[in-house]
């Protein structure tokens, strides 16, 4: 145990020092001219996964990115009302169809959830797609597995079967831009999708999910937003937001919380100079200014860099310690080949090394050359087999590549 603590020790010195040194450097103008990944980011998961199994199963639940219980829910009451404007046109037989269009992890499952608790009880059927669906093939066994029909394997089946069903429903599909491949012939599924939505719309309410990169491309090449009467765009949460949502879940287990300050700051005359409680309100305001910035008002972000933020919790009380901004410059470094992948995993939120090989038109081989190194840096991460940008990262990028003109 003590050389594990001397090692964790050995490490936090080693970061600190790193840290301090690559600050003096972009003082005097002295920049790497091929700066490495960071290490803290390749660090960045395996700390946070840590910090999480610290904790106690009820507590960390809290701080999992997964839909919470409405009493935990915050601030969403724009889009919730966007929602039941639409379900109440389509209640009155007008056409209407729902794009919600966020970033991954910005609380789309929860707000989709808070809104089904407002309305009637309606037939629902709820999808969320893990996998490109691209082919017609793919596209009618994924239907027929969804309405739990039998081998239907034309779209005026499936139109059928909708219209002739007694109830009217909801059919809410998640991550709907797994419908298409960035190929030739890879939007069959997608636009025989938008002719299903088309000929169904008094007996089915869609709502599709899209993350911004997406939804922008999809317009540009099929024009998506024709087929969607609403556009519900997810805004980033605001400081407060933030600091509430994280509050009011410390709150629902009675946790006190205790803002731990960094060498730094215990040598700082402003500091030394407050009462406990004031150096607790700057230590708060300091952390969640950052917390605010380094999440980009993502809710699934923040509460990642809050976990990896826990040092202990101690009976009823969460020790927190400040967080550190990343050294971001190694992104205008990458080659441009690692930027036409990274390209092709903004537009596709991810893929799987079939797709992503199909996509670049290269082997196999060559595709895992490209991604591998960045998924051993901690650049890429890969949930349900798909290779996706470290979310730590992924506006830095999706900004980089926009100022490049690998995505507009």
């Amino acid at each position: 145990m003590d050389d594990k603590s001397d090692n964790l020790k050995d490490k936090s010195l080693f970061l600190l020092i790193k840290k301090k040194i690559g600050k003096l450097k972009r003082v005097f103008g002295v920049v790497d001219k091929k700066a490495p990944i960071s290490f803290e980011l390749s660090e960045f998961m395996q700390e946070t996964e840590s910090a999480m199994l610290r904790l106690p199963s009820n507590y960390k639940k809290l701080y999992e990115s997964t839909p919470i219980e409405p009493s935990l829910f915050v601030n969403r009451e724009k889009e919730i009302a966007e929602l039941q404007k639409s379900f109440t046109n389509w209640t009155k037989n007008r056409f209407v169809t729902c794009a919600i269009i966020g970033e991954k992890g910005c609380g789309v499952s929860s707000t989709l959830n808070s809104f089904l608790d407002t309305i009637p009880n309606t037939d629902l059927i709820r999808s969320e797609l893990h996998e490109k669906i691209y082919t017609k093939e793919d596209y009618f066994n994924y239907f027929n597995t969804l309405l739990k029909t039998k081998d239907i394997t034309t779209n005026e089946g499936l139109i059928d079967f909708l219209n002739d069903t007694q109830s009217a429903k909801i059919i809410i599909l998640e991550n709907l831009h797994h419908m298409f491949l960035k190929k030739v012939g890879g939007f069959e599924s997608i636009k025989t999708l938008f002719e299903l939505i088309s000929y169904t719309t008094k007996k089915v309410l869609w709502i599709g999910v899209f993350t911004p990169r997406s939804w922008y491309f999809l317009d540009k090449t099929i024009s998506i937003s024709n087929y969607f009467t609403s556009e519900i765009f997810m805004e980033p949460l605001t400081l407060q937001n933030i600091k509430e949502i994280i509050f009011k879940r410390n709150e629902h287990e009675n946790l006190n919380i205790e803002f731990l300050s960094k060498e730094e700051s215990i040598k700082s005359r402003i500091y030394e100079n407050l009462e406990d409680e004031q150096r607790q309100s700057l230590l708060e305001e300091r952390f969640f200014k950052l917390l605010h910035k380094l999440s980009n008002g993502n809710i699934s972000l923040a509460l990642l860099y809050w976990a990896r933020a826990i040092e202990k919790l101690d009976k009823q009380t969460l020790f927190v310690t400040e967080i550190d901004d990343f050294d971001y410059s190694f992104i205008k470094n990458l080659s441009p080949e690692a930027l036409f992948a990274l390209q092709a995993l903004v537009l596709h939120d991810g893929l799987t090394l079939h797709d992503f090989s199909i996509v670049m038109n290269e082997s196999l081989e060559k595709s895992r050359k490209m991604l591998m190194p960045m998924l051993e840096k901690g650049m890429l991460i890969q949930p349900h087999k798909k290779y996706n940008i470290n979310p730590a990262v992924y506006k830095q990028v999706d900004d980089y590549l926009s100022s490049k003109n690998f995505i507009h």
